[in-house]
């Protein structure tokens, strides 16, 4: 009977967190595309889907991948992150911040395509893509986390001087860091940035 009562507890508690889900996601839909509080990306998708996507994406492209708040704050929960980006630069107080800042810059809106740059925190290859409701930038869809001959073992020496962070781990992460020839990393920030636009589309549709 205990046992019965504990699943029953745990079905209605399931059921009113759906319905609150459904409930926000209707005041989000209906809401005039021009509200003065906007639209959050949040209230547009499911998260649990597009966390699908982006696992997959970066599976089947071999980068690391995250979607975050316009200032660079976590919204998905990072996929294929490298270690020295995980576990060594986020780990401290400066690095993590420069983390939310490079995410923030990179994955500005910018409607023309990609925006492919060194990290502004550990200098590894980025690219961003900004996710759009109509001309309103709702979030960043940031890539990378990879390297080629540009990165060096001296400059992340120097950097792991910076945010305090112990230089033989840095070193020995950075090794571990994949590599790819620049060119083809081009390649998968443009299907990014199309995937991008194709989740802009719906939200926009979604809000119409």
């Amino acid at each position: 009977c205990l046992t019965e009562i504990r699943c029953n507890i745990r079905d209605i508690t399931e059921r009113k967190r759906l319905e609150t889900a459904l409930e926000k996601r209707l005041v989000a839909l209906t809401r005039p595309p021009d509200h003065p509080e906007g639209i959050t990306f949040k209230e547009l998708f499911d998260l649990s889907a597009i966390q699908r996507i982006q696992d997959e994406f970066s599976a089947a492209t071999g980068v690391a991948s995250i979607i975050t708040q316009l200032d660079g704050a976590p919204l998905t929960r990072p996929s294929n992150f490298c270690r020295l980006c995980k576990d060594v630069i986020r780990c401290t107080e400066a690095g993590r911040l420069n983390c939310y800042h490079s995410d923030a810059i990179i994955g500005r809106y910018h409607p023309d395509g990609p925006i492919i740059q060194q990290c502004l925190s550990g200098g590894l290859w980025d690219a961003g893509a900004s996710i759009t409701v109509g001309n309103r930038h709702v979030a960043n869809w940031l890539i990378g986390q990879v390297r080629d001959e540009t990165q060096s073992e001296e400059k992340m020496r120097e950097y792991a001087r910076n945010i305090r962070a112990d230089e033989a781990i840095v070193i020995e992460a950075f090794r571990e860091v994949p590599s790819m020839p620049l060119a083809q990393f081009k390649k998968i920030a443009q299907a990014l940035f199309t995937l991008a636009n194709q989740l802009s589309t719906t939200a926009y549709q979604n809000v119409q």
